[in-house]
């Protein structure tokens, strides 16, 4: 590691001194780095995660979602269903979009109706599909008119409200007009810049530069020398030392909502099998996996949604047992030849050189236990088209920040086998059926959570997924900044309540 971290340091000065001269930021000015360029800043067309983070302070939805994920007042003030079919939200009173034009119930509907039309060419489209119509009520409500129950809906409307003009005009890529703290004041040589809306305090984050760095050596050398003030995730954990070991840095970490899994084709003629299954997950030793990879910091997980979330339930840890793992094995009827193998599994991966040394640890770890496994590495492109056709026995992927239960209808429903859905591994089990449909229909919270618990216990029965971790979200902070927590789902709200001075 000490060897690691002489070489990092070289690096890191080598490449310094081909580094551009420090630029001072404005007062109050937050300068963060982004792995990847932000690809939209219009709201209906957001699907990566840096286009999402920037949004999130530009734009604000009828409901915002807090640390358990329940919807709270937003744009709209309340809300209520009389029957499983309609929505009645009533909006707040004075808000009012960065142009200065109030916010009203017409800008709601244009929204959502630009997203419905097949014109506009939405990929969020499919996630509103069960609205039917949009009733505007005067100037401060709205009437969701569904054509099939919808019990996620609520979640979705998180999404940026636009004024109505705006949403006749295609994609705004570059510059929107949002109602969020924050409006976007232009890009230039520097970055996309944002600044403040509103009353707030002196040291208050008056505006935030977002910078991109895409490599991750010279993201960490600039948060070193002070050219940036923050970057969050995208780090690798061999760089992480390196940061721990700068005193002017703060490194803050918590688990996120990606999780970790190992996919498994439940059709195949030897993953059928549930014991086979099983035993695949008790040789896996997680512990040693996250220490040796990943720095030790993901958490362990059982199931998809993270155990804050309102819909997640207790799922008895997986444990490491290999002695038992192969005496499943054995009662599968699956003993070991002349050579000790047991049987062959081809895992695909993608050319990522972590992905890779995963799976290359897992390899090892199932061929003590007599099962032979040949890697196949990808690239992305074609290995994600296999996943997604359901063409593997084992992956690994990861499911990255899922807030929405309904998420457990697209991967476990028999009617989401691929190319309909996400259930990959071709899961069949009526009884799930019955309880993901009752909760994607339910209109008591209660009762979906007593659903979504026998469906999460099922799935562990049934060994769906070998599930890993809830990969980490890693934040550090520059001197300048201050007082900012990260959040599980990556967002970049906590700058409203950070502080930034000077050094």
């Amino acid at each position: 590691m000490t060897a690691i971290r002489s070489f990092l340091f070289v690096l890191l000065v080598m490449t310094g001194l081909n580094a551009c001269t420090q630029q001072a930021a404005e007062t109050g000015e937050v300068r963060i780095a982004l792995a990847q360029q932000v690809m939209t800043l219009d709201p209906r067309f957001s699907t990566d995660a840096a286009s999402h983070r920037v949004q999130e302070l530009v734009h604000r939805g009828l409901v915002r979602l807090d640390d358990r994920f329940e919807a709270q007042p937003d744009v709209a003030e309340s809300w209520t269903q009389p029957d499983a079919l309609t929505w009645h939200l009533h909006l707040r009173d004075g808000q009012f979009f960065h142009n200065g034009q109030p916010v009203t119930a017409a800008d709601v509907a244009a929204t959502l109706n630009a997203i419905l039309d097949p014109a506009t060419a939405s990929p969020l489209r499919a996630g509103f599909s069960a609205i039917e119509s949009v009733q505007v009520d005067g100037e401060r409500d709205v009437v969701l008119h569904l054509s099939r129950p919808d019990a996620s809906l609520l979640t979705r409307l998180s999404i940026g409200i636009l004024p109505a003009d705006v949403t006749k005009l295609g994609n705004q890529s570059q510059s929107i007009i949002g109602c969020g703290a924050f409006r976007v004041a232009g890009r230039d040589a520097r970055g996309l810049l944002l600044e403040r809306e509103g009353k707030h305090s002196p040291d208050a984050v008056q505006s935030i530069r977002f910078i991109v760095v895409k490599d991750p050596v010279t993201r960490c050398l600039k948060l070193a020398r002070g050219e940036v003030d923050f970057t969050e995730n995208d780090l690798p954990p061999h760089l992480l030392g390196y940061l721990a070991d700068q005193k002017q840095l703060k490194l803050a970490t918590r688990a996120s909502t990606t999780f970790a899994y190992i996919g498994l084709n439940m059709q195949d003629a030897t993953l059928k099998d549930v014991r086979v299954r099983r035993a695949l997950a008790l040789a896996v030793d997680r512990a040693r996996l996250k220490k040796a990879l990943n720095a030790d910091l993901p958490v362990l997980g059982e199931t998809v949604l993270t155990p804050s979330h309102w819909a997640s339930s207790y799922i008895p840890a997986t444990p490491y047992n290999p002695e038992r793992a192969a005496a499943l094995l054995d009662e599968a009827g699956f003993k070991p030849d002349a050579h000790g193998v047991r049987f062959t599994l081809n895992y695909r991966t993608s050319t990522d050189p972590a992905r890779l040394r995963m799976a290359s640890a897992i390899a090892d770890m199932w061929g003590k236990i007599g099962v032979k496994v040949k890697v196949e590495s990808l690239e992305w492109g074609g290995f994600y088209s296999r996943i997604k056709q359901g063409d593997f026995q084992v992956f690994s992927l990861a499911w990255v920040g899922i807030v929405d239960p309904d998420i457990y209808r697209w991967i476990l429903h028999s009617g989401m086998w691929p190319p309909k859905g996400a259930n990959r591994g071709r899961y069949s089990n009526p009884q799930v059926d019955a309880w993901l449909n009752a909760a994607e229909a339910s209109q008591s919270r209660e009762e979906q959570k007593t659903l979504y618990a026998k469906i999460q216990r099922q799935m562990a029965e049934d060994q769906v997924y070998i599930p890993l971790w809830y990969e980490p979200v890693i934040a550090v902070s520059g001197p300048r900044l201050e007082g900012f927590e990260p959040a599980p789902d990556g967002s970049l709200l906590g700058l409203l309540q950070a502080r930034v001075g000077s050094l």
